[in-house]
Formats: C-alpha cells, sequence, structure tokens
C-alpha cells in the first residue's frame, strides 16, 4: 500500500498482524483487519460504504492454479456480510489473466448479479477493474 501513497494511520496493535489497521491517503481512509464476516477492506467513496472481501492469488498460472476456489471463496465471504441496501459489496482477486476470464464470465451469471457483488480486479499498481461507481 505504500507503493500507491497509502500510510499507516497508527502502529499495529501488539500481537497483531503488522498490515492490520486503517490508512490515509489524502483525504481517503482504509480499514483493513482479519475479523471474519465483516470484510477484509471497508471504505466508504463518494458517501457509499464499501465492504470487501479480498483473496490472494498466484500471479503467474501453474498447472493446477487456484483461481477457482478463491474467486468462489470471495463471492462465498461477501454473499454472508451484514450490509445496508446501498452498501458496495466486493470480490476482490489479483488482475491476472486466469482471475480475468473468471471475473468477466462471472460477473455475467444470474445469481451473481441478483445479488449485487461486484468482482473486483486489483492490479499490482493500485489499478482497480470492475469497480464503477
Amino acid at each position: 500500500m505504500a507503493g500507491t501513497g497509502w500510510e499507516q494511520v497508527k502502529e499495529p496493535q501488539v500481537g497483531r498482524s503488522a498490515w492490520i489497521g486503517s490508512y490515509r491517503r489524502g483525504d481517503e481512509t482504509i480499514r483493513v483487519h482479519s475479523r471474519p464476516g465483516e470484510g477484509d477492506v471497508i471504505t466508504t467513496i463518494n458517501g457509499r460504504r464499501i465492504i470487501a472481501a479480498c483473496q490472494k492469488g498466484p500471479l503467474a498460472r501453474r498447472p493446477g492454479s487456484s483461481e477457482y476456489p478463491l474467486l468462489t471463496t470471495a463471492l462465498g465471504q461477501a454473499l454472508l456480510f451484514d450490509v445496508s441496501a446501498d452498501n458496495i459489496v466486493i470480490a476482490a482477486v489479483p488482475d491476472t489473466p486466469v482471475f480475468r476470464r473468471l471475473a468477466e464470465a462471472w460477473r455475467e451469471r444470474p445469481l451473481v448479479r441478483r445479488a449485487g457483488i461486484r468482482i473486483v480486479l486489483m492490479a499490482r499498481d493500485g489499478m482497480v477493474s470492475g469497480l464503477d461507481l
């Protein structure tokens, strides 16, 4: 996050992972935590609360890669968030060719569309695709 201008607001609590906490860039704030069922990243943009289920993933293609189960997990987590009707719910995964193919196909699936979960791809340089606000 530091590479894209985000600064951690305060030192992590003792015994917590170093990445957990609040980050600020200009007048924007993002909270990152590891509490199950609440979203991995929560922020507000243009007055709307955004809650994201984030998954890691391989950045290079390998035999037997795990993109399918990782995206499935992110969607399942996002589906179970306790949210308001005006919240934006996201399943976020790395921007790789395999995740991109899955995201393009799954965004059109009837139940994904009905649930309103957005499948978002995050590039290493901080660029985000699939999140039109």
